[in-house]
């Protein structure tokens, strides 16, 4: 009789969490059902800090080929485009040794990504400041200093990306 109860419980709760549109994250048909080949060129880098551009557009372009069923290709094959803008990067501290010495640093980096359909040019997703944030350390050696600022930029892009491509997919 328990397992007559389970049974029946499942066989109820299966074509509920169906109807109700339950995906898991990075799932779906994203917001233009039929889509299959989109491209995503080097993102417009309006920042000071070099090679942003290509470093964000190329981890995007990574979560599309390794997660979905959507082709990346290049502009002139592709049903649509994601353009992307780094429109801000700053920093804050976020703990100090002293009040002249900052031992964390707060990164955020700020976006603005659509993607637009190649056929009508409208934007048929996207979030003009969608911003980040990544802690790293600040040590006295100028050169460490720089690559943990560097893995901050890698982390931000990986993150960023992940997050891109599973808000379009599940059409949030």
């Amino acid at each position: 009789m328990r397992h007559f109860k389970t049974a029946f419980f499942l066989a109820l709760l299966i074509p509920i969490l169906h109807g109700c549109g339950y995906r898991f994250s990075g799932e779906g048909s994203g917001p233009k059902p039929g889509l299959k080949r989109i491209a995503i060129p080097i993102f417009e880098n309006r920042t000071g800090e070099p090679e942003l551009g290509s470093l964000f557009a190329g981890a995007l372009r990574q979560q599309f080929l390794t997660r979905g069923d959507l082709q990346v290709v290049p502009e002139d094959q592709a049903e649509a485009v994601f353009r992307g803008s780094i429109t801000d990067i700053h920093t804050s501290s976020v703990a100090h040794i002293d009040v002249k010495q900052t031992i964390q640093t707060r990164l955020y980096v700020t976006l603005d990504i659509r993607c637009q359909d190649m056929e009508t040019g409208k934007a048929i997703w996207q979030d003009p400041q969608f911003t980040y944030f990544k802690t790293y350390l600040q040590v006295p050696d100028p050169i460490a200093s720089f690559d943990n600022r560097r893995e901050a930029f890698e982390f931000l892009a990986k993150e960023m990306a992940i997050r891109i491509h599973d808000r379009f997919l599940s059409n949030f």
